[in-house]
């Protein structure tokens, strides 16, 4: 927007390259020429070592300048990038690498600015002494500036969607990692991946109803949503969606999304309804948060596939990304019910995971028989007598169709069993590509 008046603006800038105070000195010159900006003060100046990930570096120079600006916040962006090309600085640059002048605008007024390019206040102003004793050294009242402390908690759906509308307006691309809560290490990495791929990401915390079945007892599901943000706020998530039942089924509420083949059999078979209530919650959170990706775990390969035929069919333009199956370092893959087993259990579970790699060895030494691979990781769990086995099946990797008796040419092998011996029945998922490296 353009502002009537002038705003009360703070320039941060750095220098750790070339001749420091001539770069800074020169950047307060080119602010002062710019039409609508006014240099009204600037700090002293202070050197500081570098704070950051980047490759090893000389110490920087840094101050902070106070403007009267009349210009929109990404007009003045844009004249700060300029400044930095005039002072040599290569853009785009490598994120933490030294530069002969780095220009950050800390605050623009009161307003808060939150795009692909350009956030306001700066995210991460208040942990930089470099920035903070400028702005007190200015008369700035740092304790009453907006701090960015992540990650931003929504409840109601209507603003989870207008979270989503300005981000998508700034150009942003955005990320979501859908989870039931109760994260772990497994969830983390998705959230990792997509922070890395994406400008914004969401994760969203609902424990959902629909895709619990008469005998799966909703409310004892685990529920820790400070534990959840902590992990959250770990993996640079920048909105957690965590809506009530009320706020995501109203009374009301009545359509839900059938699911065909992807759902049949395997899960589908043990949980009937289960697929047809992840995948109407899938298509809920996507039309609220309406993301340009969407991050899920292999381990839980049926759920992928109809999620996958979910979004093709009804035409979400969201990109699914498949997530390398995350394991403890014994082979158990990670999941929120392993909490669950009791010590014997836990000691037994590896074996799943033992007879998916034994399959996987086999089919790598050549072995092409689709019966003699289910048997040979048949035979493991046999022998572990708190397994049970609910099912041992070779599917088509892309669709998990069935597969005919005799020699495939890949495929992916998923388990199910139940062990008994903890607080409660745990029933644990595996899979397992046969020709991929699908393990994180």
């Amino acid at each position: 927007m353009n502002h009537q008046r002038p705003q009360i603006v703070h320039v941060a800038l750095g220098s750790n390259e070339g001749d420091r105070d001539a770069h800074l000195q020169r950047a307060v010159d080119r602010l002062a020429q710019v039409p609508g900006v006014q240099v009204r003060r600037v700090s002293s100046v202070r050197e500081t070592a570098f704070v950051g990930d980047g490759p090893a570096q000389g110490p920087y120079r840094n101050a902070v300048v106070e403007l009267a600006c009349s210009l929109p916040p990404h007009a003045l962006f844009a004249c700060c990038k300029q400044i930095e090309a005039e002072a040599g600085r290569q853009l785009p640059a490598p994120r933490n690498h030294p530069r002969p002048l780095d220009i950050d605008i800390v605050f623009f007024g009161d307003d808060v600015v939150d795009t692909r390019d350009l956030v306001i206040p700066h995210l991460r102003w208040h942990e930089r002494d470099f920035v903070r004793q400028p702005l007190v050294e200015l008369g700035v009242d740092v304790a009453a500036k907006r701090r960015w402390s992540g990650p931003e908690v929504i409840e109601a759906p209507e603003a989870m969607s207008a979270r989503s509308l300005q981000w998508r307006t700034g150009g942003c691309v955005i990320g979501i990692v859908p989870t039931m809560g109760s994260l772990h290490a497994g969830h983390r990495r998705l959230m990792e991946i997509a922070r890395a791929e994406c400008d914004r990401v969401i994760a969203t915390i609902f424990v959902n109803p629909l895709q619990f079945g008469p005998k799966e007892d909703f409310t004892a599901y685990p529920r820790d949503l400070a534990g959840d943000l902590a992990v959250c706020r770990q993996a640079g998530v920048d909105a957690v969606f965590a809506p009530s039942v009320a706020q995501m089924y109203e009374p009301a509420f009545c359509s839900h999304v059938a699911v065909g083949a992807a759902a049949e059999g395997l899960e589908g078979a043990v949980r009937p309804g289960h697929f047809a209530g992840v995948a109407t919650v899938v298509a809920r959170l996507f039309a609220i948060a309406q993301p340009t990706r969407g991050y899920f775990g292999e381990k839980d390969a049926q759920q992928l596939a109809v999620i996958r035929r979910m979004t093709r069919d009804l035409g979400f333009p969201i990109r699914i990304v498949p997530c390398a199956t995350v394991r403890e370092p014994d082979g158990l893959a990670m999941s929120s019910r392993n909490a669950y087993l009791g010590a014997a259990d836990r000691a037994a579970s590896t074996v799943l995971a033992r007879a998916l790699r034994s399959a996987r060895e086999a089919f790598r030494r050549g072995e092409r028989d689709r019966d003699r691979l289910l048997q040979r990781a048949r035979t493991i769990i046999a022998n572990e007598p708190r397994a049970g086995l609910d099912y041992l099946e070779l599917r088509s990797e892309e669709d998990l169709a069935e597969l005919p008796p005799g020699p495939i040419a890949s495929g992916r092998m998923l388990v199910a069993a139940r062990f008994i011996d903890g607080v409660r029945p745990v029933r644990l998922l595996d899979n397992l590509s046969l020709d991929g490296a699908d393990e994180a």
